[in-house]
């Protein structure tokens, strides 16, 4: 699924002062968000060597942009949100949020609370009303963004509303590239408005996140999603090299899972656990999980969890692709 998938789908929602399910994204993703077993384990190997059909070679990846280069960009493209801002007719832009609302627009009323985040700012005063200012920002905002939602209530001492637009993600740079509106009544027929542009940057996988280059055999085991699931196929031990080393390309060719809490729904389908071994009867070196919530892939190395990973459904279809299996999942 993509991001922008995920945006549809309500998969990432994060208001202010909302209790939320929470899946870490600087770590490994918890089953609780998931309902799928945790990818600490690792499934027991066959005597079967799989066959697999030839598969090209993936392509290298672009050279990646350091934290520094990621943090400039994501700070322009921000800056370039905040000046789509169309203020209402005789709005006067502020120096400093409004002391109104016991502080309401000191803080941003929508925030994935995300270290790899810049938020760009702006507050303005209008005369009219929160939600007829609203209104007519939605015929002002540029063709190019994608409205978030309805407008949503913030509850409180004094009501607010806020809407939310965003941009397509520049993938393996930009994730979240959103502009977030909210209004509140400022007294005497006034509107206060506070103007987020908040985009978070893709953060580079640590290079020890990958499969170790000692890894010859990899056990692939399909995962239920329930207890209850019946009929599972035996796992299935590959031991072919090249095969291995596709298998392997694929899960380091993953990104991170964007950073952000999340709100999961529960999984759709089965998910796939990949068990890299040096050889047969080994240690476990390492451990892939499609667990399937929020479309994550768990990834521990040398039984240590690792930051959580992006791209679950791909990354399924691709291992069974790779590794010539035709299991349903």
């Amino acid at each position: 699924m993509s991001i922008s998938a995920m945006k549809l789908t309500g998969m990432r929602i994060l208001p202010r002062a909302a209790v939320l399910t929470a899946c870490a994204a600087a770590a490994v993703a918890a089953t609780a968000c998931s309902g799928t077993p945790a990818s600490t384990g690792s499934a027991a190997p066959t005597a079967s060597s799989a066959t697999a059909q030839p598969a090209p070679t993936p392509t290298p990846a672009p050279p990646a942009l350091s934290v520094p280069q990621l943090k400039q960009r994501a700070a322009a493209d921000a800056a370039s949100i905040l000046a789509s801002f169309v203020p209402p007719p005789g709005a006067r832009r502020l120096a400093k949020a409004p002391a109104v609302a016991h502080g309401l627009l000191t803080r941003p009323a929508f925030s994935i609370g995300s270290f790899d985040q810049v938020d760009d700012v702006s507050w303005w005063e209008a005369t009219d009303q929160p939600q007829y200012v609203l209104a007519w920002e939605l015929g002002q905002i540029p063709s190019r963004f994608q409205v978030g939602g309805p407008t949503t209530l913030v509850p409180g001492p004094t009501l607010a509303w806020y809407d939310t637009y965003w941009l397509s993600p520049v993938t393996g740079v930009l994730v979240w590239r959103d502009m977030v509106i909210e209004t509140v009544g400022a007294g005497g027929g006034r509107t206060a408005i506070r103007v987020d542009a908040q985009v978070t940057w893709q953060p580079p996988r640590p290079a020890s996140e990958r499969v170790p280059a000692a890894a010859r055999v990899v056990t692939i085991a399909e995962v239920p999603a329930s207890k209850s699931a019946t009929g599972l196929p035996k796992p299935e031990t590959i031991t072919n090299p090249a095969v291995v080393s596709r298998l392997a390309a694929a899960t380091d060719g993953l990104e991170l899972l964007p950073p952000g809490k999340y709100a999961c729904p529960p999984p759709t389908g089965n998910a796939l656990m990949l068990t890299f071994r040096a050889q047969a009867a080994g240690p476990a070196l390492a451990v892939a999980n499609s667990i399937g919530g929020c479309e994550s892939v768990t990834f521990t190395v040398d039984g240590r969890s690792q930051p959580a990973l992006a791209g679950a459904e791909s990354f399924n279809t691709q291992v069974l692709s790779l590794a010539g299996l035709r299991w349903q999942l």
